[in-house]
């Protein structure tokens, strides 16, 4: 059984020699999609144009966006897919990020004015003292005489009748 975890992503125009008209009409006519819409659909590049696909179906999407003047490229399951924020930087550029050490600093560190808090209407009582009064709880009326106990060292795991 074929997996179906493969994804096609569409990067960019083709360096095959396809005008950037044609290829943009080619793309509208097989997506089925007005121009405003493709050119909406190009200004995010890299965009996933597919997936959940077997590998051999993936294959021909790329296959027919070559042919329309496009680069697509086809990521494997598990395989780290590239990415670059839309608008900005080349297609297929990896994102590249670090971690901090642990304890850095991620920000600059900023003056922080103190805290203005008005405690003068408040007092503390004595350390033991008790606060609010006690009161007494009624006492609780459980009816048990529905209850029985079975005989000292008696199996409970078996059915008495």
């Amino acid at each position: 059984m074929a997996q179906s975890d493969y994804r096609v992503t569409l990067t960019g125009p083709s360096a095959s020699g396809v005008p950037p008209d044609q290829a943009r009409a080619a793309l509208a006519r097989l997506f089925k999609l007005p121009d405003d819409r493709v050119q909406a659909l190009l200004a995010e590049l890299p965009v996933v144009i597919k997936k959940g696909l077997d590998e051999a179906t993936a294959r021909k999407y790329q296959a027919v966006l070559q042919q329309a003047g496009w680069r697509a490229e086809i990521s494997a399951p598990g395989s780290s897919s590239t990415y670059a924020p839309p608008g900005g930087g080349a297609a297929g550029t990896a994102l590249e990020a670090t971690l901090a050490p642990p304890g850095a600093l991620m920000a600059d560190p900023r003056d922080v004015p103190p805290l203005e808090v008005d405690l003068s209407g408040l007092t503390l009582a004595e350390p033991g003292a008790q606060i609010g009064e006690s009161r007494e709880a009624a006492p609780l009326r459980v009816d048990l005489s529905g209850l029985t106990l079975a005989e000292p060292g008696a199996r409970l795991d078996k059915d008495p009748s």
